[in-house]
Formats: C-alpha cells, structure tokens, sequence
C-alpha cells in the first residue's frame, strides 16, 4: 500500500518538476555495436495487446495497462522469453514522418530515426544477458527492416546496470545530456559532447 501512495505522490510531482540526466548513444550501422554471445536462450517475442499482460511474469501487474498505452502510442515492444516465460523488455519509438518528433515528452527524434528505451530485466533474470540479447536483437529490426538513419539510447546516468551494458555491446557515449522540466516545460542542456 505504501509502495502504491508513493508511487502515486512521485506521478504527481512529475508533472510539476523533473530531472533526468543521461548520456545519449548512438547507433548508425550494424558495425557500430558488438553482437553477444547470450548466456541463456531467449527467444524475441513482439508485444501486442493480445500478449501484454505476460509483462505479469516479471514486473508488477500494473504494468500491464502502461504497457498497453505504449502499444496505443505506436510504440514498439519485445519480450525476451526463457523457457515459457517472460523475463524481460525492450521498447522502441519510431519517427517515419518527415519532420521532427517530440517522444516520451522530452526526446526530439528527427525523420528517420528511432529511440530505444525502457529495457527492463527481471530480478531473478539479470547478470545473464537478457538486456544485451534484447539490445543486440532489437538494433537490427531498427535498422534493416525500418531503414532508420541513426538509433538513439538514452541511459540514466545513475543506472550503472545499463551503462556497464551499453560498453559490453562497444556503444560509444555521445553526448551527456540533462532535461529539467517544470510546470509542463522542457530544457534540454548538453552538459558534454564526447564524439
């Protein structure tokens, strides 16, 4: 109960006033990221209405009506299966018009490009690979079959899980980035540009 109140708490003052700093990634080509050798068979698994709520398998069941609304805004979604359950996600966004696109609130997508964001392992899955299959699986469904441009991830600079995961995969920091919002407005501050 109490985990739900702040939850709830922490929504609300979202809306007033946030920070999130990251650094940014970026993806070009297949040369741009090393293939890993997974420690567990995963198969991929697309995420639909139909099969949304096996998110249940690893995270809380609330999830499901959130995973729901990210198929509803065109989002793209897969599962990472083991064995007959689920025990991971990943999520794209696509920009296929031909102007620039504001995603998740704060990230400017120009045409042709893509994000990829919220790769979730569960807690009795993680130090196995599932991210870095789900990542490595993910990169070229983006770039062949969507014909993107450019693949940006961007990773919470405190999330020292994924940031260690994005170097197994040889992904170069691009940029450090911090978004400040308050009161339903957006600042993006480039802190450092690495490339």
């Amino acid at each position: 109960m109490k985990k739900v109140l702040k939850e709830k708490l922490k929504k609300r003052l979202q809306k007033i006033f946030w920070i999130y700093p990251c650094n940014i990634f970026i993806i070009k080509g297949m040369n741009e990221f090393q293939m890993l050798d997974p420690k567990i068979k995963c198969d991929f698994v697309p995420i639909t209405l139909d099969n949304c709520h096996r998110v249940k398998d690893f995270r809380e069941e609330s999830r499901i009506l959130q995973y729901k609304d990210k198929l509803a805004h065109n989002e793209m979604g897969y599962f990472a299966e083991h064995n007959g359950k689920i025990v991971g996600s990943i999520w794209a966004t696509v920009n296929k018009t031909q102007v620039p696109n504001l995603v998740r609130r704060f990230v400017k997508l120009m045409p042709n490009e893509g994000l990829i964001h919220d790769i979730v392992t569960g807690e009795n899955s993680r130090r196995m690979g599932v991210g870095t299959i789900m990542v490595s699986r993910i990169v070229p469904i983006l770039l062949k079959e969507w014909k993107l441009n450019r693949i940006l991830i961007d990773v919470n600079i405190k999330n020292w899980a994924s940031l260690k995961m994005m170097g197994k995969l040889h992904l170069q920091k691009d940029q450090k980035v911090l978004y400040v919002s308050a009161f339903g407005k957006v600042w993006r501050l480039v802190l450092r540009k690495y490339s």
